[in-house]
């Protein structure tokens, strides 16, 4: 039997450290010869492995590419909770999220390529995504910004707007980023945050 079919507990200290090894791996093929390319013969080559041995950890090339996007998603969000404010106020929150978003990106630019390649290529037969990108996801990758956006209005901060409204229009701008960079790879990171955060300074404002 696989290790990757035992709990998360059961995992030994080798296959955890070979999981992350692999994922790494498809990282960097992917970031390198393309989605398309990146096959499990790819991958394996760079980790020293036979696709057999892939297999074992890994029950195919999509649940791998699965841990890819849950692995980069990790890394953000983690990234991000290490530079927020210790006792911030909504308007310090929200400036915070964007920096730290578009730092993220600077820092980490394979990363975001590989999760646009995902996001575009990573289809079945009939053209859909294979990603579970249903409402909830949605949701859930806005309530963070839509929880600033509340409490912020909540205590005088903001404006009135729709909060969702408001987060997704946030989201996009900072999302916005990856494809930018495949055309533009000098783009002025800095200066971008820069002008995102004194536009939805002023997009908030009371």
């Amino acid at each position: 039997m696989r290790s990757d079919n035992s709990p998360e507990g059961q995992r030994t200290f080798v296959d955890v450290a070979r999981r992350a090894q692999l994922v790494d791996c498809a990282i960097s093929a992917i970031a390198e010869v393309g989605l398309t390319r990146a096959s499990l013969a790819e991958i394996g080559k760079r980790a020293g492995l036979s696709k057999a041995a892939i297999l074992y950890h890994f029950a195919g090339r999509d649940e791998l590419i699965g841990e890819v996007v849950m692995t980069v998603l990790r890394r953000g969000a983690e990234y991000m909770a290490a530079r927020m404010p210790a006792e911030p106020t909504p308007p310090e929150e929200l400036r915070s999220y964007i920096e730290s978003n578009v730092e993220y990106v600077a820092a980490h630019r394979d990363d975001v390529k590989v999760l646009v390649a995902i996001a575009v290529g990573f289809t079945d037969g009939d053209g859909k995504s294979k990603l579970d990108a249903d409402a909830s996801v949605y949701d859930a990758s806005l309530a963070p910004l839509r929880d600033i956006l509340g409490r912020g209005q909540a205590e005088g901060h903001f404006g009135e707007f729709d909060t969702r409204t408001t987060a997704m229009t946030i989201r996009a701008a900072i999302d916005a980023i990856g494809p930018q960079l495949t055309a533009v790879p000098e783009l002025d990171l800095a200066a971008y945050a820069r002008e995102l955060v004194a536009l939805f300074e002023r997009a908030t404002a009371r």
